[in-house]
C-alpha cells in the first residue's frame, strides 16, 4: 500500500465495531442506556453516538460496557463488510 501526503496505510481490520451490534446485545439484556451510562459514567449521548456510527468507543469503555452486559469485548465486534461507511466521511 502506497502513503499518500505522508499518511501512513494500514490493512483494514477484518472485524469492527458494530453499534447495531451494542445495541442488540444491550436490549437482549434488558439494559437501557440510563443503566450504562450511570454505572460507567459515560454519557448516553456517546453511547447513542455509537450506535448510530458517529463514532467508536475506546477499548478502555467498551471493556467498561461488555462488563456490564456480561458479554466479551469480541461479542461487539462484526465482520467489516457488515458495517455501513459514514456517508459524510471522503
Amino acid at each position: 500500500m502506497r502513503a499518500s501526503k505522508g499518511i501512513p496505510m494500514y490493512p483494514r481490520p477484518s472485524r469492527v465495531f458494530s453499534g447495531t451490534r451494542f445495541k442488540q446485545l444491550r436490549k437482549e439484556r434488558g439494559i437501557k442506556g440510563s443503566v450504562i451510562s450511570r454505572r460507567t459514567g459515560i454519557p448516553e449521548c456517546t453511547l447513542s453516538a455509537w450506535v448510530q456510527g458517529h463514532n467508536k468507543p475506546t477499548i478502555e469503555k467498551l471493556v467498561l460496557v461488555a462488563d456490564i452486559l456480561g458479554v466479551t469485548v469480541e461479542d461487539f465486534l462484526v465482520p467489516n463488510e457488515e458495517v455501513a461507511p459514514r456517508a459524510d466521511v471522503a
